[in-house]
């Protein structure tokens, strides 16, 4: 560590040396190793959360108990209400965006290994995020609990996206 670091860069310097190290298959610099193990683990996260219990009502005193929703049935529910005009006219339409998560983070997948897709894969990354927020916002105005396959499905989702915080170091002159 060099004396006369900024904040940005002593923060900078401990995130490369605690998860960003070079392995032996990688030249020192340019390894992406954490970031694919990252990604990796990200989607068994993403793709364990859709059989555990995401969501479900608020219980209320006296009332029976309150149903409970699996990953893939939110997953399913959402994508398919949002052929229903009248689910995009109300309050529910959060619903609907947060079903759009899921093939969204697809396509970014699939745009993962062209770099020349990078600018599209983030702003793919981008609307994931935003429609993440208002999956929050539908919780909080339908008084929804999220539950661990929840939790699991955004951890999975940020462990893929994090890849794009590491930006690519810029290439050094030639000496002559």
């Amino acid at each position: 560590m060099r004396a006369g670091m900024g904040y940005d860069e002593v923060f900078r310097f401990f995130l490369e040396e605690a998860f960003m190290t070079h392995c032996s298959h990688c030249a020192p610099g340019h390894c992406r190793c954490a970031v694919w193990i990252s990604r990796v683990l990200g989607l068994g996260l993403y793709i364990t959360a859709f059989f555990l219990p995401a969501c479900r009502e608020v219980a209320q005193p006296g009332g029976d108990a309150p149903d409970v929703y699996r990953g893939y049935i939110c997953a399913g529910v959402t994508l398919v209400n949002s052929f229903s005009r009248e689910m995009w006219h109300s309050q529910d339409f959060l619903a609907i965006l947060s079903g759009w998560i899921n093939p969204l983070l697809l396509l970014y997948l699939v745009f993962l290994p062209f770099t020349v897709l990078r600018w599209p894969r983030r702003v793919v990354g981008g609307i994931i995020l935003l429609f993440i927020a208002a999956t929050w916002i539908f919780f909080h105005l339908h008084p929804m609990v999220p539950l661990l396959g929840h939790v699991l499905w955004i951890a999975g989702i940020l462990l893929i996206l994090a890849g794009e915080l590491r930006s690519q170091k810029k290439a050094e002159p030639a000496a002559a």
